[in-house]
């Protein structure tokens, strides 16, 4: 029996695999986070081409990873990029095959800084879809206005160097200037009922200025109901809100953008000096044209009255002129005449030889002339040929072949051709013979056997 001071053996521990492991962590870690908001930088953006977006959440003590899926990141409203702080809610989940957890964003949204480059961005596009940025639609600034409005802080170092550059550009110049707040909350408000008072009052040009501050101090003129005013504004609008390297919305849809204070001065007057000397010289310029003017009409009158000192100088001319065209007409006319008595003279005698009756007469001469020509020919030539035609008669009498068969010859006819020597004959072949009366058909027995029939025959053709 055991003593009641022996220890129990030990238990065994019980050994989790790793993916019982990664179980219990889902199952105790993921249900309390399953609706967490976390705000932080973004960093190590990736996008696949999927469309899925991996990035980190980070801040100074720790970073975790973080997931939009490509249905969420298609409705994210603006450009998420590494360095922007932002606010992102979603779910905890464990990613057991590496064994991390990631934040799951089902939302994001900017945050501080990078909210209000966002909505200032978004503004701009507005603006711009609008037209209300294009340079087109921008006014020229009159060229010497007689009434000048600025809309600034009374107090402020801007309207000091703008009304110092002005005066010292053209003294005297009308300026009336309405006090708005250039900055803090509520200070685009005070720069509209500004611009508002110097419209009813009837300026010419309005001039909204402020000097150079942070992007906090000069945010109020990013505000659309100031940008949407000037824009509207009756009169051109001069934006000449902080330096050179600061562009407010306010800047974008006026007029005219200066880039100080002093230069909005020298955009809206010229310098009253240079006018004078430009018009000093204008009227020099005027004086001597005008002079020219007159000089030249001076030497045409000299030139034109030394033509008429004398008229009977110009009345001789005119009749030497005058004689000199009717001497050309004249002789225009007496050529003309003559041309055209030569050409109804032809006319008339092609007339006469183209007279019917006179025709008629020539060809009953012409015919006469041939008939008698026919008749003599005719006698002539009858009697020619009639005498040809007997000396051919005679000539062919002896070449008569019926005469000559009559005389007791004949002729020798084998298949229709006329034999001419023995050795053309067939033997026993069939022969014709014509005589002076009739023909006899005959066949070849023998040929030139003799007795010759025709005696004192020397030798036989073929010999011959």
């Amino acid at each position: 029996m055991p003593g009641l001071f022996d220890r129990p053996p030990p238990r065994e521990p019980r050994v989790l695999t790793v993916g019982e492991l990664s179980s219990r962590l889902k199952a105790a870690v993921e249900p309390p986070f399953r609706d967490v908001w976390v705000a932080g930088e973004v960093g190590s953006l990736r996008r696949q081409p999927s469309g899925h977006v991996y990035f980190t959440l980070k801040d100074a003590d720790a970073a975790v990873d973080a997931v939009l899926w490509a249905s969420t990141a298609r409705k994210v409203p603006f450009d998420l990029r590494d360095g922007i702080e932002v606010v992102a809610h979603g779910r905890i989940e464990i990613y057991a095959p590496r064994g991390r957890y990631q934040l799951v964003v089902q939302e994001v949204e900017p945050r501080g800084a990078g909210a209000r480059a966002l909505a200032l961005q978004e503004l701009k596009n507005r603006l711009a879809a609008e037209g209300l940025l294009d340079p087109g639609r921008k006014r020229a600034l009159p060229f010497l206005p007689a009434r000048i409005g600025v809309a600034t802080s009374p107090s402020g170092a801007a309207l000091q160097d703008f009304l110092r550059v002005l005066h010292g550009r053209f003294p005297g110049a009308q300026v009336y200037v309405a006090g708005c707040r250039v900055q803090g909350e509520g200070a685009a408000a005070t720069v509209i009922s500004a611009l508002r008072l110097l419209v009813d009052f009837g300026v010419d040009v309005a001039v909204v200025t402020r000097g150079g501050g942070s992007a906090e101090d000069l945010w109020e003129f990013n505000d659309e109901r100031l940008a949407r005013f000037i824009a509207a504004c009756p009169v051109p609008v001069v934006s000449a809100v902080g330096h050179e390297v600061d562009v407010t919305v306010a800047d974008l849809v006026a007029d005219v953008r200066a880039a100080t204070p002093t230069h909005a001065a020298e955009v809206v007057v010229p310098v009253r000096d240079d006018l004078a000397a430009s018009l000093a010289a204008l009227r020099g310029r005027l004086v001597r044209a005008e002079g020219n003017a007159v000089e030249q009409r001076r030497r045409v009158l000299r030139a034109l009255r030394a033509e008429l000192s004398d008229p009977r100088r110009i009345l001789s001319d005119q009749r030497r002129r005058l004689d000199d065209l009717v001497h050309r007409g004249e002789g225009t006319v007496t050529v003309r005449l003559r041309t055209e008595r030569a050409r109804v003279a032809g006319s008339a005698e092609s007339l006469r030889r183209l007279e019917p009756r006179a025709l008629l007469r020539a060809l009953r001469r012409r015919r006469d002339a041939a008939r008698e020509r026919l008749l003599a020919w005719s006698a002539a030539t009858f009697r020619r040929e009639s005498s040809r035609l007997a000396s051919l008669g005679a000539r062919l009498e002896p070449a008569n072949v019926a005469k000559i068969l009559s005389r007791g010859f004949a002729l020798a006819l084998a298949d229709g051709r006329l034999l001419r020597r023995s050795a053309d004959a067939t033997l026993g072949g069939p022969l014709r013979v014509v005589l002076g009366e009739g023909w006899l058909d005959a066949r070849v027995e023998s040929a030139d056997a003799p007795p010759d029939p025709i005696p004192g025959r020397s030798a036989t053709p073929d010999e011959a």
